[in-house]
């Protein structure tokens, strides 16, 4: 679905990224993980095409991937970004018609209920401005848009980021459905516990490079997770 090849980027003069690899197969939870200014959300950036790409290549569905951002959407290349990043003004309603804003009108009414069904306290509050949910009704909602968008493989950015441990349960419960169902994911989360128990595949970054990759269950179990990362 997704591949990574000595992938680059720069803040100014200062280089960030450093040639990540990585791999993210059809139907699959592929995490990142890592400390802050791991460069976590910069590859996901360059991926989602905001940030600009200073070398390396992303091959999405068996071709290089080369449009801008919108149109990346439009490919079935979408983001739930860190920080949630939702319209407070507009209505929950309007923040999901938002995420189908690329498509046609056919289907974004069933898709709707669809994440209704998901996110059940969305449709209680889907007449209501955005901003008055709560942080972990705010990260349901951005997950919804961006699933709005009918994506074939879905970017999430520390989903679990600020919430407590129950609303983080129910995220990531719903990331394991939405995989049930065939979604491909790929998580960058620092909860590291969380993310390698739900993933298949797991990429460990470090100032800007994997440092260790492999299935995540093994990982769960390296000494060297669990004592950087997992405080056991």
């Amino acid at each position: 679905m997704l591949t990574v090849e000595g992938l680059k980027s720069c803040y100014g003069r200062i280089e960030v990224l450093h040639g990540v690899d990585l791999e993210v197969a059809e139907g699959e939870i592929v995490t990142v993980v890592g400390a802050n200014g791991a460069g976590k959300t910069t590859l996901l950036r360059c991926l989602s095409g905001i940030q600009p790409v200073s070398g390396g290549r992303v091959i999405f569905r068996g071709a290089p991937l080369t449009a801008a951002a919108h149109g990346r959407a439009a490919l079935g290349l979408t983001q739930s970004p860190e920080g949630r990043q939702i319209f407070t003004n507009l209505s929950v309603e309007e923040n999901l018609r938002l995420g189908a804003y690329s498509r046609s009108s056919r289907g974004v009414r069933s898709d709707m209920a669809e994440s209704y069904a998901m996110f059940p306290i969305l449709e209680e509050k889907r007449h209501l401005p955005a901003g008055g949910l709560s942080g972990g009704q705010q990260q349901m909602l951005a997950i919804a848009r961006a699933l709005m968008a009918r994506p074939s493989c879905l970017l999430l950015d520390e989903p679990s980021m600020g919430l407590a441990p129950l609303l983080t349960k129910q995220i990531f419960d719903t990331l394991k459905t939405l995989r049930d169902r065939g979604m491909t994911i790929l998580l960058v989360e620092q909860n590291a516990r969380a993310a390698l128990g739900l993933a298949d595949r797991a990429y460990v970054m470090e100032t800007g490079q994997v440092i260790i990759s492999g299935m995540a269950r093994n990982l769960l179990t390296d000494p060297r997770i669990r004592d950087a990362y997992l405080g056991t």
